[in-house]
């Protein structure tokens, strides 16, 4: 690894998601935190398994930065029994890749209702991920159930931080609460301590309220979350006793026109400054 250009803060359990790089070297991704001053991060399977999960898990273990969880998805809707085999082999494998590489979670998303009622895709989703949740227990990893914005409904039907803690208690899972994806949820602080031993991430962006595709995601203070709020809630959740990672997760148009490292950069020096 190339030396840093910035200190590295290695007492913060704040972290950096590296899907503004996804399709990078997962190297090139690793040197770039460092520069930054990032020492934790999640990165997405997919980046993974691009370059081949072996080589990548090889590259994290000698950077000496710390994976704090590895985002595996789910793009698969009921109905879609070969993109359901391909999703549930990808999670199988990044809860392997956490174990080799000691971060403590893997994340996922609830896949596609179809044409299932919420109810009927819950109880099938519970079918579907008993396995995998019983493989992870195996090997020590905790899995987490992300929220999602309604217009990621190929991937997810479960949008608000209490739908997705129904689900994840059904599952038997921990929680990933997107606070980019449910700023506006009606409850949420009170969702949020109702399930607070559950949380396993908490993850930030800014957005703009005139986005009308996904992914688009802005740095905190160029959007239109109202961030003193933000903080505030950050600030409760952690009083509350969450001890968990507060995850920076930025990608989109936005992100690509400055540059990943520039826009990721400044988020970065944000979280430092603001996040409690």
């Amino acid at each position: 690894m190339p030396s840093s250009t910035t200190d590295v803060s290695s007492d913060t359990d704040l972290s950096v998601c590296l899907a503004a790089t996804a399709s990078w070297p997962v190297a090139d991704s690793l040197d770039m935190l460092t520069r930054i001053g990032c020492a934790r991060f999640g990165i997405l399977a997919a980046t993974m398994e691009r370059q081949g999960w072996d080589d990548a898990i090889a590259e994290i273990r000698e950077s000496g930065l710390r994976p704090v969880f590895v985002a595996g998805g789910c793009h698969a809707a009921h109905g879609d029994d070969h993109g359901w085999d391909r999703t549930l082999s990808v999670l199988t494998r990044s809860i392997d890749a956490a174990a080799e590489i000691d971060a403590p979670t893997v994340t996922f998303t609830s896949g596609g209702s179809g044409a299932l009622s919420w109810e009927e895709a819950a109880d099938a989703a519970a079918d579907r991920f008993a396995p995998l949740v019983s493989y992870a227990a195996a090997r020590g990893i905790g899995l987490a159930l992300e929220n999602t914005m309604s217009i990621r409904s190929a991937i997810s039907f479960t949008h608000s931080v209490a739908d997705t803690a129904e689900l994840a208690r059904r599952l038997g899972v921990g929680l990933m609460v997107d606070l980019y994806s449910a700023w506006q949820e009606r409850g949420l602080m009170t969702t949020i301590a109702d399930n607070l031993g559950a949380i396993r991430v908490v993850q930030i962006g800014d957005h703009r309220t005139s986005a009308t595709s996904v992914p688009n995601r802005w740095v905190p203070g160029d959007g239109d979350i109202p961030l003193d709020r933000l903080v505030r809630e950050v600030r409760e959740v952690r009083d509350a006793g969450y001890r968990g990672p507060i995850d920076l997760e930025l990608l989109g148009p936005a992100i690509d026109d400055e540059g990943p490292e520039s826009a990721l950069g400044r988020g970065w020096k944000w979280m430092c400054a603001h996040v409690p």
